[in-house]
Protein backbone atom coordinates (compact mmCIF):
# COMPACT_ATOMS: atom_id res chain seq x y z
CA UNK A 1 0.00 0.00 0.00
CA UNK A 2 1.49 3.35 -0.97
CA UNK A 3 1.26 6.52 1.12
CA UNK A 4 -1.64 8.02 -0.86
CA UNK A 5 -3.71 4.86 -0.31
CA UNK A 6 -2.87 4.93 3.39
CA UNK A 7 -3.88 8.58 3.67
CA UNK A 8 -7.10 7.85 1.79
CA UNK A 9 -7.87 5.06 4.28
CA UNK A 10 -7.23 7.45 7.17
CA UNK A 11 -9.73 9.95 5.71
CA UNK A 12 -12.34 7.20 5.60
CA UNK A 13 -11.67 6.25 9.22
CA UNK A 14 -12.98 7.93 12.34
CA UNK A 15 -10.06 6.60 14.37
CA UNK A 16 -8.93 9.39 16.69
CA UNK A 17 -6.46 11.85 15.25
CA UNK A 18 -3.49 11.11 17.58
CA UNK A 19 -3.55 7.44 16.52
CA UNK A 20 -3.59 8.37 12.84
CA UNK A 21 -0.93 11.06 13.24
CA UNK A 22 1.51 8.96 15.24
CA UNK A 23 1.12 6.09 12.78
CA UNK A 24 1.95 8.48 9.91
CA UNK A 25 4.89 10.10 11.69
CA UNK A 26 6.34 7.32 13.86
CA UNK A 27 4.96 4.13 12.31
CA UNK A 28 3.08 3.16 15.49
CA UNK A 29 -0.14 4.37 17.10
CA UNK A 30 0.04 6.03 20.49
CA UNK A 31 -2.30 8.07 22.65
CA UNK A 32 -1.18 10.60 23.57
CA UNK A 33 1.40 11.49 20.95
CA UNK A 34 4.98 11.15 22.23
CA UNK A 35 5.44 14.92 21.80
CA UNK A 36 2.16 15.87 23.52
CA UNK A 37 2.69 18.46 26.26
CA UNK A 38 -0.54 17.25 27.88
CA UNK A 39 0.30 13.53 28.09
CA UNK A 40 0.60 13.57 31.89
CA UNK A 41 -2.57 15.60 32.37
CA UNK A 42 -4.69 14.54 35.33
CA UNK A 43 -7.28 13.27 34.87
CA UNK A 44 -6.35 11.86 31.45
CA UNK A 45 -8.46 13.01 28.50
CA UNK A 46 -10.98 10.33 27.41
CA UNK A 47 -10.50 9.01 23.87
CA UNK A 48 -13.86 10.42 22.76
CA UNK A 49 -12.71 13.94 23.70
CA UNK A 50 -9.14 13.48 22.43
CA UNK A 51 -9.73 14.87 18.93
CA UNK A 52 -11.42 17.97 20.28
CA UNK A 53 -8.63 18.62 22.79
CA UNK A 54 -5.92 17.94 20.18
CA UNK A 55 -7.49 20.29 17.67
CA UNK A 56 -7.90 23.01 20.31
CA UNK A 57 -4.52 22.80 22.01
CA UNK A 58 -1.91 20.96 19.95
CA UNK A 59 1.10 23.18 19.38
CA UNK A 60 2.05 21.23 16.26
CA UNK A 61 0.34 21.62 12.88
CA UNK A 62 -2.56 19.24 12.28
CA UNK A 63 -2.27 16.96 9.23
CA UNK A 64 -5.51 18.02 7.55
CA UNK A 65 -5.16 15.45 4.79
CA UNK A 66 -5.79 12.50 7.14
CA UNK A 67 -8.92 13.87 8.83
CA UNK A 68 -12.29 12.24 8.19
CA UNK A 69 -15.27 14.37 7.24
CA UNK A 70 -16.49 14.38 10.86
CA UNK A 71 -13.03 15.27 12.15
CA UNK A 72 -12.80 18.14 9.66
CA UNK A 73 -16.12 19.50 10.92
CA UNK A 74 -14.89 19.34 14.53
CA UNK A 75 -11.56 20.83 13.49
CA UNK A 76 -13.33 23.79 11.84
CA UNK A 77 -15.28 24.47 15.03
CA UNK A 78 -12.51 24.23 17.62
CA UNK A 79 -9.11 24.93 16.03
CA UNK A 80 -7.86 28.48 16.76
CA UNK A 81 -7.55 30.61 13.59
CA UNK A 82 -3.80 31.22 13.99
CA UNK A 83 -3.22 27.47 14.18
CA UNK A 84 -5.37 26.83 11.11
CA UNK A 85 -2.98 28.99 9.11
CA UNK A 86 -0.03 26.83 10.23
CA UNK A 87 -1.97 23.67 9.34
CA UNK A 88 -2.68 24.93 5.83
CA UNK A 89 0.95 25.94 5.39
CA UNK A 90 2.02 22.41 6.39
CA UNK A 91 -0.38 20.89 3.85
CA UNK A 92 1.01 23.16 1.14
CA UNK A 93 4.64 22.33 2.05
CA UNK A 94 3.83 18.61 2.02
CA UNK A 95 1.95 18.87 -1.28
CA UNK A 96 -1.32 17.58 0.17
CA UNK A 97 -4.38 18.90 -1.58
CA UNK A 98 -7.42 17.63 0.29
CA UNK A 99 -9.98 19.85 -1.45
CA UNK A 100 -9.20 18.40 -4.88
CA UNK A 101 -9.85 14.90 -3.60
CA UNK A 102 -13.11 16.03 -1.99
CA UNK A 103 -14.21 17.55 -5.29
CA UNK A 104 -13.36 14.36 -7.15
CA UNK A 105 -15.46 12.33 -4.74
CA UNK A 106 -12.55 10.42 -3.23
CA UNK A 107 -13.20 11.76 0.27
Amino acid sequence: MDISDLEHNYRNSNECYPLKATRCIHGVSRIPCPDCPYKKEEPPIPILKRDEKCFQRCRFPIMLWILSKEQLELYEKVRPPEKKKEDIELAIREGKIVLVEQTLGRF
